[in-house]
């Protein structure tokens, strides 16, 4: 695999700075694997071809392997054996490669994808639909069913019979603030996010300090307290108390 260097184009940063594509190699693009891990990778001719990726991604069975160019909007679309596509134009510097020949449809926020594996992962659907990994969920919708989630390291097969429908949403954490019940849409709060929890007009102000402890939080940070400037992970049971004292 040749080396990036100084002369290298790198096509990730010309398509984010809206400039052309030079005309000539080498170029930098990105390869990744099927849990969408890219890693960079040099090629030199701007029309590669779908054996010209694995070659560039160090792979010599061209039999049992098969690329994916990841198009503009990150569906992914078959690059052949002989195929080729124009690095200079199509806006395209992500590919990812499959052990394998036979794709897998399902549709994701109502979107077709094809995808290379028998089996993918709840990160790796957050992945392809471009939303936050941390402050968003993943359902499967089952026919005649509840809906049901996949966690970020839960496999679904896509081999099952019929196609798949997945689809993001917001997390919603149900956690008690001073006892009282509330929805949050976030992994992580602030200090004066749980202070307006209670309190909502609450104002940073020299007459008045809060007080903030937690208990039932997850492993990274099962009890504890808050000062302003911190913030903590939470989870669906949380219990935050939140005191108000004068200064005087």
């Amino acid at each position: 695999m040749q080396q990036v260097t100084e002369n290298t184009e790198d096509i990730l940063e010309a398509n984010r700075a809206g400039r052309p594509i030079r005309p000539h190699g080498p170029y930098r693009i990105l390869v990744g694997d099927d849990v969408l891990n890219f890693q960079p990778r040099v090629i030199m001719d701007p029309m590669p071809t779908g054996d010209h990726i694995l070659a560039a991604a160090g792979i010599a069975d061209h039999i049992n392997y098969v690329a994916y160019k990841v198009l503009k909007n990150g569906q992914l679309e078959e690059l052949r054996s002989e195929e080729k596509t124009d690095l200079r134009d199509s806006g395209i510097e992500r590919f990812i490669i499959f052990r394998t020949d036979r794709s897998f449809r399902f549709f994701l926020n109502q979107r077709a994808f094809d995808w290379g594996v028998a089996h993918i992962t709840g990160s790796t659907l957050k992945k392809l639909a471009g939303v936050g990994l941390e402050d968003n969920d993943v359902w499967l919708e089952v026919p005649g069913a509840s809906e049901r989630r996949i966690g970020d390291q839960d496999f679904v097969d896509l081999a099952a019979p019929g196609v798949e429908r997945f689809h993001t949403r917001p997390m919603i954490y149900d956690i008690f603030v001073n006892t009282r019940p509330r929805e949050v849409r976030t992994s992580t709060l602030t200090f004066w996010q749980v202070v307006k929890l209670a309190y909502p007009d609450a104002v940073e102000n020299s007459t008045t300090y809060y007080t903030v402890t937690y208990k039932h939080g997850p492993a990274s940070n099962p009890d504890g307290s808050m000062v302003a400037g911190e913030t903590v992970r939470i989870k669906d049971g949380m219990r935050f108390n939140v005191t108000p004292t004068d200064k005087s």
